[in-house]
């Protein structure tokens, strides 16, 4: 099944370029694989935030958290 969408030119030319950068033929092969390429994004980002962590708990130690000293702040006014 097939569905017909009415996109701006211009909103059409930034997904055309979007999908050429990052080697795709055709903005319909770039759309079918969109979500799996935000997914892989999202995990590449995850971890490089947990490597972060890591990296400071083996510099610093385990460092407590700020969540009842932020809570305190609070009820101070």
């Amino acid at each position: 099944m097939s569905v017909t969408l009415t996109i701006s030119e211009e909103t059409y030319q930034k997904l055309k370029n979007i999908a050429q950068s990052r080697g795709f033929e055709d903005v319909g092969k770039f759309l079918d694989e969109w979500e799996e390429l935000e997914l892989a994004n999202r995990r590449e980002v995850v971890d490089g935030i947990l490597k972060f962590h890591e990296k400071m708990k083996e510099k610093y130690g385990v460092m407590p958290g700020s969540t009842e000293i932020l809570r305190e702040d609070r009820m101070r006014g």
